[in-house]
């Protein structure tokens, strides 16, 4: 059997590795012309956890995880308002849990993936024909491939969406007028000054999160409300202290509207789509590269026995219909924690404010460790 996976992130390449090793021929074809090296900061935990222990990739992620000592809540003018020990974190949720930036992660199941596995970079899917038997897709190095399947794990853009599902479905559905901005950057200065330690700034319409990375490197991300790409910088400068300090030691940021994809039927034909490409769950949500990684191993044991076109066309149906209600339900759990990411009114502010210091009475931080469920919550 031949499958063609749209999508060099974490859905495509956990997928295109386990299809391998059942005995799949798999190409990989990639828009861009490499991997991306900027990305968030993620806590990495449920079922995408569980998935990476069955797929034999934990210690290949351990080996890239990053270990911080506490997370604290700090206000506009640096000072520290609430201590959170991650060590309370990991007990919450059985030390089955690690940081990890999301280009780590990449790179791990790019490790993982077998030999036979060919990889396109710089190359597209530009026409889609499915015939019942097979599919044929045109790429835009001009090769006509024929395969059994076709998986678009492209991302929320989803080229494979647009050619097979078209353009006017909505697809793409914002939550709240939120921006996320991701970065990776040098500043020696700032690396020591947080100890070890990651930095939490919560203020109306905003949240910034940064953490340090080996010895002079740091790692933050941004959520900022009403707030366009252009002037992202300039928002998380007026922060406050942490803001000034972060954009200083901006390199390659990474800037997307916080959205989700909803889309049905995930099938057609023999083609399917995976991950964010039709079950983006927002960062705020908090399990984007976790559900990746379990949906990719789910449809792949959906498919690991199949030897006729019918086979695959079973699969696909009994996948959606296993793993979308898992997908909704946290996606709704997303959209409810808009106010936890960027608190709109002065009553969630203060809210949030109240539980971080709180955090600091003997008994209460373990409360607080088991509602965040993670550190940076990031996808």
């Amino acid at each position: 059997m031949h499958a063609i996976v749209s999508g060099a992130g974490v859905a495509g390449l956990a997928l295109a590795g386990r299809l391998a090793l059942d005995g799949w021929t798999v190409e990989i074809v990639e828009r861009a012309p490499g991997p991306r090296a900027s990305g968030y900061l993620i806590d990495f935990f449920g079922p995408g956890y569980d998935a990476a222990e069955r797929l034999g990739l934990l210690p290949r992620l351990r080996s890239r995880a990053e270990h911080f000592d506490e997370l604290r809540s700090v206000d506009a003018s640096g000072r520290v308002r609430g201590r959170l020990p991650i060590a309370l974190v990991e007990q919450a949720v059985a030390g089955r849990y690690m940081t990890i930036l999301r280009p780590q992660i990449v790179a791990a199941l790019a490790e993982a993936v077998p030999d036979g596995v060919r990889m396109r970079w710089g190359t597209q899917v530009e026409a889609v024909h499915d015939d019942g038997a097979h599919v044929q897709v045109l790429l835009s190095d001009g090769d006509r491939v024929e395969a059994d399947l076709l998986v678009g794990a492209d991302g929320v853009g989803s080229r494979v969406r647009q050619l097979v599902w078209g353009t006017a479905g909505g697809f793409v559905r914002p939550v709240g007028d939120l921006l996320a901005v991701a970065w990776i950057g040098d500043d020696a200065a700032l690396n020591a000054d947080l100890e070890g330690k990651v930095a939490m700034q919560l203020e109306l319409d905003r949240q910034l999160v940064v953490a340090p990375l080996g010895e002079e490197g740091v790692t933050g991300f941004a959520v900022l409300r009403g707030v366009g790409a252009a002037d992202a910088r300039r928002a998380v400068a007026e922060l406050g202290v942490l803001g000034r300090r972060a954009v200083r030691a901006v390199r390659d940021p990474y800037i997307d509207e916080v959205a989700q994809t909803v889309v049905a039927p995930w099938v057609r034909g023999r083609t399917v789509l995976l991950g964010d490409a039709c079950a983006a769950v927002s960062l705020l949500a908090g399990q984007g590269a976790s559900l990746a990684i379990a949906g990719a191993e789910r449809l792949a044991e959906e498919l690991a026995f199949a030897r006729h076109p019918s086979d695959v066309t079973a699969g696909l149906a009994a996948f959606e219909r296993d793993w979308r209600p898992i997908v909704e339900r946290e996606q709704a759990r997303g959209r409810r924690a808009q106010a936890t990411f960027a608190p709109h009114t002065r009553l969630e502010l203060e809210a949030q404010r109240a539980i971080w210091k709180a955090a600091a009475m003997p008994g209460v931080a373990q409360l607080v460790a088991k509602a965040a469920g993670g550190v940076t919550k990031a996808r």
